[in-house]
């Protein structure tokens, strides 16, 4: 896999990663304090991640046929138990049992998926950014601006998802917030 690739899913899932984390919101060395309302705003969106999440996980079963719900299951299994994992072949595997119809269906919902965390991470954003202050917010919106800069001149339209590598990393990471990073090189 691309550094490319990994470093966009890394950056793709790390605001997940980190809103997924139970340890209490840091109120001192230099973080804003948040008040008792946006710590519970941060709680009911990761409340809000973690269901969709499971959400995903069902509709992505649902669009199954248990046949295939049970080949996933035994290609799953094997990568877990195996001592030399080959996150790459189990994903070759998977693509090739998925039927087209499948294919699309996966496709489709983690565009859903990535859509609705989008929102979710904006709404997040929103609740950090009443914490700062107007310097803060300025620096902020001049980061975003780089961010956006570096994100039009390097396009990420090189990835092309696959359906194996959605349905491994959805259905091998048994609900964990940290849900790694399978796909074809």
């Amino acid at each position: 896999m691309s550094r490319a690739v990994l470093l966009s899913l890394v950056l793709a899932f790390a605001p997940a990663v980190a809103v997924a984390q139970t340890a209490p919101l840091p109120t001192s060395g230099g973080a804003p304090a948040l008040n008792a309302q946006q710590q519970a705003a941060l709680r009911q969106l990761r409340i809000q991640f973690q269901q969709s999440r499971l959400q995903t996980r069902a509709r992505l079963l649902a669009a199954l046929t248990p046949a295939h719900r049970a080949a996933v299951a035994n290609i799953v299994g094997q990568l877990a138990l195996t001592s030399n994992p080959n996150p790459h072949a189990a994903v070759q595997a998977l693509d090739t049992i998925l039927a087209p119809a499948e294919r699309q269906s996966i496709l489709n919902i983690a565009a859903a998926e990535r859509a609705n965390t989008q929102t979710l991470r904006q709404q997040q954003k929103a609740v950090f950014e009443e914490t700062l202050t107007a310097a803060e917010r300025a620096q902020a919106a001049q980061r975003e601006a780089q961010r956006q800069a570096y994100r039009q001149s390097h396009p990420r339209s090189l990835h092309v998802p696959d359906p194996g590598a959605i349905v491994l990393r959805t259905l091998g990471s048994f609900g964990s917030p940290d849900h790694g990073s399978f796909s074809r090189t």
